[in-house]
């Protein structure tokens, strides 16, 4: 188990989704006494117009990004439970 989280995020298109950029979320930071309470969350990425190898990087990994491609109002709740699971799902 890490200390991050990190969430890719897709533009939603007709003919293809494409990740524009990703937001890194320590676990220290949804835990305690900031369980369940709202945060802005930036979103990294390349800069547009870009393509190829070095941006595909960028726009998955927010600590080598070198763009703010904005942000969103996040609510993270840590829940305890015996049996936990590694699931990925669509939102």
């Amino acid at each position: 188990m890490g200390g991050r989280l990190i969430f890719k995020v897709f533009d939603e298109d007709v003919t293809k989704d494409e990740l524009i950029g990703s937001i890194h979320i320590e676990i220290k930071d949804i835990i305690g006494d900031k369980n369940g309470k709202f945060d802005w969350k930036n979103i990294y990425g390349a800069p547009m117009g870009v393509s190829g190898k070095n941006s595909d990087l960028m726009n998955a990994n927010p600590e080598v990004a070198s763009f703010w491609k904005g942000r969103i109002l996040m609510q993270c709740i840590a829940e305890e439970t015996e049996k936990p699971l590694l699931l990925v799902q669509q939102l």
